[in-house]
């Protein structure tokens, strides 16, 4: 079941990709001689107005032929050629794939939002702050206000800040109110983290935590006989117990149960080093708000410029040498993630869908053959400096950049096959 929903994710992250460069193709009169699902051979398909769309011999990928595009000499062209047309127009046909890919990702987050809700946490004692800014709190101070503003939601501590100015935090220490101000020098290591409370509120099918009995809205009080206050508390004596029983005493409702559950192994990428840990399957309790449309819109925005510009950061740590390329992953870690998603519902799953989504509207984007980003520039140069490329040059320049991608994908793949034999 997974590797049929890893293979419609693919299927649709291609087709809609592939849909945008059509359209916008379509638009400007580019003549388009395939519309292909799949890659090698023709299988099946029809024919209409000049497009041969077809289904190939290779399910994964697809692709849009432009009349004329791989062709760089300076012979005279046709008027629906897409070489016979201005850079911007050339620029927009090739932008509109990952756009889409795009458009498609915002409207999966949009959906989400509007029919599954916002999951927000009230506010709640603080359990630990990141360093250098640990040393301004303590444990269970209550944050009251932020800049003026009160706290419901522990996420409203973070839209109300002001990054590199001072800020004025209201806490209640003891019964007693005090003001903390501090310069927000170093926005990005700010990080305030509140006590969770040990109260189920999700539970994944198949997970260890559901086989032994487990259950939402269950509360977890005991573990191994010692007691737990805190969601952090009871996941780190979870964490540090994979593949060993341990012995839960759960409140539920006005009962108390005891059962035994097993964590199961799970691996984590930290920088070069591969981490073990146990995780049972289990998420804590939140409060789900359901907004306005105009509200979903101003969120989702919200949610893509963050994982956006998170993208973008790991990318550029990346080809600065500050992120290991062990972090990267192939089809077997698409494979495992999908998997993962669907174990947490399908709302997790749409999330994944339009994560990955993102991922390709951000990476086909990057300047280096044969990704789009690639053919941006050329066009870019063209209109600038009122030069073409040559066909010699796009030669060389393709061969370079297949020879790099064909190493990549070694690369991932290789990291996909250590993650699994260190599992």
């Amino acid at each position: 079941m997974t590797l049929l929903y890893m293979a419609l994710t693919l299927g649709i992250m291609v087709f809609v990709h592939e849909l945008g460069h059509f359209f916008v193709a379509k638009f400007f009169k580019i003549g388009v001689p395939v519309f292909s699902m799949g890659m090698g051979r023709r299988l099946f398909g029809f024919k209409k107005n000049n497009t041969d769309y077809c289904f190939s011999v290779l399910p994964f990928g697809g692709y849009v032929k432009l009349k004329g595009m791989e062709d760089f000499d300076g012979r005279e062209r046709d008027n629906d050629d897409f070489m016979a047309k201005h850079p911007i127009k050339r620029i927009l046909v090739i932008f509109s794939g990952p756009f889409a890919n795009f458009i498609l990702a915002f409207v999966l987050l949009l959906s989400m939002t509007l029919i599954f809700g916002i999951s927000y946490m009230p506010n709640a004692p603080v359990y630990s702050v990141s360093s250098p800014y640990d040393s301004l709190f303590l444990k269970s101070d209550m944050i009251l206000f932020v800049n003026g503003r009160s706290i419901e939601y522990y996420t409203d501590i973070f839209k109300n800040l002001k990054p590199n100015e001072t800020n004025s935090f209201v806490v209640l220490r003891g019964g007693e109110k005090i003001t903390l101000s501090f310069l927000l020098d170093k926005p990005d290591s700010f990080g305030i983290y509140p006590e969770i409370s040990t109260k189920v509120g999700m539970v994944t099918e198949g997970s260890p935590a559901q086989i032994s009995g487990i259950k939402k809205n269950d509360i977890i009080e005991e573990i191994d006989s010692v007691k737990v206050s805190t969601w952090q508390e009871m996941s780190e004596r979870i964490r540090s117990s994979y593949d060993k029983p341990l012995s839960m005493k759960i409140k539920r409702g006005s009962d108390h149960i005891t059962l035994v559950v097993t964590p199961q192994k799970k691996e984590e990428v930290s920088g070069d080093s591969v981490i073990y840990s146990g995780m049972i399957g289990i998420g804590y309790s939140s409060e789900t708000v359901r907004p306005s449309f105009s509200e979903g819109i101003r969120l989702t925005f919200e949610r893509v410029s963050y994982i956006s510009s998170s993208l973008i950061k790991f990318l550029s740590q990346l080809f600065t040498g500050r992120m290991s390329v062990k972090n990267l992953g192939g089809p077997i870690s698409i494979y495992s993630m999908t998997g993962e998603s669907l174990k947490w519902g399908f709302d997790s799953f749409l999330a994944f869908v339009a994560f990955f989504s993102l991922n390709l509207f951000i990476f086909n984007l990057i300047p280096f053959p044969p990704l789009d980003g690639s053919y941006i520039i050329i066009f870019l140069f063209e209109m600038l400096f009122k030069k073409k490329a040559t066909t010699k040059f796009m030669s060389i320049y393709q061969q370079v950049g297949f020879f790099v991608l064909m190493a990549l994908i070694v690369l991932v793949s290789f990291n996909d096959i250590l993650r699994l034999v260190l599992k």
